[in-house]
């Protein structure tokens, strides 16, 4: 039986669902972190040399895998509406920021809002979430998915096994989203972010953005090979390559995918990012090192001026939020193309105006998210800080005194596990929930509760369940 997703959903606020570090709360199950996107390294996660100081953040993730297991499996075919095309097994989704208006139709009674999405025009307002758009929420089973795949694999890989229940979860899970006969999803996005209306019913291009969680997925299908997984088997890789081989093919031949991949703001960088991730899952590393290099010789030249800002972002109805979105498919599409190619350097590769991705988090940094009635956001730069303090170093320690300030907890979070080397507070060494020795994270400044998130908590506590796009 195919359940449907994590967490219920409210029709109220919706700009809060977007893809951000929100703790999700509920009361039976752990918080866990939402990031938009990112490329966990999987030789660092084999080789299992993590910080005493992790031990929180592996607890996160443990916690977060046994949440996030107990509603999969998710399919397309657990939608209540099909595709236009007839076939319950094509992904679906309806564009976000696309509203009715009915005043010219001229009808007499009140419609149904099955006759509403194929006769009033549809108007767009940029930010402005229509709610009925999560009525069919394939976007939020496939981001509970991804979610799923990389925390089980991570949880997988502390266990130093062959096989456990969080390698089986991930069997199950890509088996009935992918490859299942009857549950399995056509590898195409026709009907992605459709545009609704009497001309409407298609698919656009921004819908490729839906699957932009598609590099966590591959991060834990890379770590299961590595590790050699017995659950993760031949015939299960060679289907999954298969699959993943037709999509491909879509991205690149269809002219959603093309457009959407020359798209200059953020929706270009995740459409690079989920295609280089795409490439190394079916071992094609040339072509993967291909789509890196196209992105940074290509679109990121114009998306960081000379003060560090993202003027492409900055100009949205909600620019914190879309710097730091942005921002984290550039550390996603730069840590992709470093793994690809170890002797490329993307972290220090500048856009026209000289600037680099660090340049673009300082800058981001000093904006005030309440100037712009973000405050609710504010928790979107925190994995980008520890990224990039992970990479390029923290000689004066101001990004740690940022986490420290306005994010106590940062140890507790998954990305602290790989976000290294990162300052963390101190630790003392206990059992895990799984038997695994660990660092106690309830001996840090953050615990693995997340106290100190009372504000996104409370903000969110009625709608999680899927995720916004942008």
């Amino acid at each position: 039986m195919l359940t449907p997703t994590l967490f219920s959903i409210c029709s109220v606020s919706l700009f809060l669902l977007v893809q951000s570090p929100f703790k999700f709360v509920r009361a039976d199950v752990q918080p866990f972190t939402a990031y938009p996107n990112d490329f966990v390294d999987p030789d660092y996660i084999v080789a299992g040399k993590f910080a005493n100081t992790t031990g929180g953040a592996q607890e996160s993730i443990i916690s977060w895998a046994k949440s996030l297991s107990s509603s999969g499996p998710w399919s397309v075919t657990n939608k209540p509406f099909t595709a236009p095309s007839g076939d319950k097994k094509d992904y679906m989704s309806w564009a976000p920021y696309w509203w009715p208006d009915c005043s010219g139709v001229g009808n007499t009674t009140e419609l149904t809002p099955e006759q509403i999405w194929v006769t009033c025009p549809y108007v767009g307002r940029d930010g402005q979430f229509n709610p009925d758009r999560l009525t069919i929420d394939d976007i939020g089973a496939f981001f509970n998915l991804s979610d799923a795949v990389l925390y089980n694999a991570l949880a997988f890989a502390f266990e130093n096994k062959s096989s456990s229940e969080y390698s089986q979860n991930i069997v199950k899970f890509v088996n009935a989203w992918f490859l299942d006969s009857e549950t399995g999803m056509n590898p195409n996005l026709n009907y992605a972010q459709m545009n609704r209306g009497p001309n409407g019913q298609v698919g656009t291009h921004t819908g490729v953005l839906d699957l932009k969680g598609f590099v966590k997925i591959v991060s834990g299908i890379l770590i299961l090979r590595k590790l050699k997984c017995t659950d993760w088997t031949d015939a299960i890789d060679a289907q999954m390559i298969a699959w993943t081989q037709k999509y491909i093919n879509w991205l690149e031949t269809n002219h959603l995918g093309i457009d959407e991949c020359a798209s200059t703001n953020n929706h270009g960088s995740f459409c690079f990012n989920q295609l280089a991730a795409l490439k190394l899952l079916v071992n094609d590393i040339p072509g993967s090192v291909n789509v890196s290099n196209t992105y940074f010789h290509g679109i990121y030249q114009g998306q960081i001026n000379s003060t560090g800002d993202q003027p492409l972002e900055a100009s949205r109805t909600h620019p914190y939020h879309y710097r730091n979105y942005n921002l984290a498919a550039m550390i996603t599409n730069a840590r992709l193309l470093k793994y690809a190619d170890p002797t490329s350097d993307p972290w220090n590769m500048t856009t026209k105006a000289g600037t680099t991705i660090k340049d673009a988090l300082d800058m981001t940094m000093t904006v005030d998210p309440n100037k712009s009635d973000e405050g609710y956001a504010v928790g979107e730069i925190w994995p980008n800080i520890a990224a990039i303090a992970s990479t390029y170093g923290d000689p004066d320690g101001k990004y740690v005194a940022f986490l420290n300030k306005s994010y106590p907890e940062y140890a507790s979070d998954g990305d602290f596990l790989w976000d290294q080397p990162l300052a963390g507070g101190s630790v003392a060494v206990s059992t895990s929930s799984n038997g695994t020795t660990l660092p106690n994270s309830t001996e840090q400044s953050g615990a693995s509760t997340h106290k100190g998130l009372g504000v996104i908590a409370v903000a969110i506590v009625a709608l999680v369940g899927s995720v916004a796009v942008c």
